[in-house]
């Protein structure tokens, strides 16, 4: 089988980042480059998978983010350059460093670090995360760069964290009517779109908006009790004005982003201002998402 793309992917070795280069690889037609800092990462968890990575066929490219000279080399003869790096003080400026490296070498298409709501429909300010995505996605069509954005809803693999639970009160609440549909995709899953996302020449300039699952927060709380057997009570915690006015009161007194921000994702889809409007599941027949019973029934969460 003959190689049609090559494809770099920036954050390797995260969650997600190891995931997409291990779905490209499946492909089998796809030359894919995994970008890490060192090989002798400190970490030994990284140092096994960048093994694992170069064992499976995947090269590993040297270069780190803010250091943009070393971005040139890893982006050389790259067709489409995956961003898998997560939220931290480098996500901007990183990622705006590996547009330029990549609009500089000719890379033709750039699918940058997003994995979430649809948070073009967000405003500045309803979430700290995404603001940075938001500033990232305006800078890469200031630059021209061909790009394709990956929104899957909220990752499933995160549901232990979401304050829809009070697993130690055995209550669901929640803000708003509980009625507002909701997206949710693993991240195996997101990986396997991503892979075929970077060949697919129809998402030129456009989103790629899949989900494995789409349920309102009362659907959710009855998927949870269907699949663990666990009874919760039920509780409305007031309006979604509400719920955004309690994010602002705890964003003004918070001493860390953890104590609001997950509230603020819970704000984007029980608003109805991050719904997935286009999802496209049925463009990839083949990949069958896990839905959240099947993921809770699995122990997962």
């Amino acid at each position: 089988m003959t190689t049609e793309l090559t494809v770099m992917v920036a954050g390797a070795t995260g969650m997600l980042g190891t995931k997409i280069v291990s779905a490209l690889l499946d492909k089998g037609n796809i030359d894919v480059r995994a970008m890490v800092r060192s090989l002798n990462d400190s970490n030994a968890e990284n140092r096994q998978k960048i093994e694992a990575m170069k064992a499976k066929g995947a090269a590993i490219a040297l270069g780190d983010v803010m250091q943009p000279q070393t971005l040139l080399p890893t982006c050389a003869g790259v067709d489409v350059v995956v961003s898998a790096i997560g939220n931290s003080e480098v996500t901007v400026p990183g990622q705006k460093n590996l547009i330029d490296a990549a609009k500089q070498q000719g890379v033709k298409r750039f699918i940058p670090s997003d994995y979430s709501v649809d948070y073009r429909k967000l405003d500045y300010g309803d979430n700290d995360n995404l603001d940075k995505r938001k500033d990232v996605f305006e800078y890469l069509q200031l630059m021209g760069l061909e790009y394709t954005l990956v929104l899957n809803g909220m990752f499933m693999d995160f549901i232990a964290y979401m304050p829809l639970f009070d697993l130690e009160h055995q209550t669901f609440q929640y803000w708003g009517d509980g009625e507002m549909p909701m997206d949710f995709t693993t991240t195996d899953d997101t990986a396997k779109y991503v892979a075929e996302a970077v060949s697919d020449p129809g998402l030129a300039n456009t989103a790629l908006e899949v989900a494995g699952d789409t349920l309102t927060p009362k659907q959710f709380k009855a998927t949870y009790e269907a699949a663990t057997g666990t009874k919760l009570t039920e509780k409305q915690l007031g309006s979604v004005a509400d719920f955004q006015a309690w994010i602002t009161a705890k964003k003004a007194s918070a001493s860390s982003l953890e104590e609001y921000v997950y509230h603020q994702y819970i704000y984007a889809m029980v608003s109805g201002k991050g719904k997935l409007d286009r999802i496209e599941n049925a463009r990839y027949p083949h990949i069958k998402p896990m839905t959240v019973k099947q993921f809770l029934s699995k122990g997962d969460s």
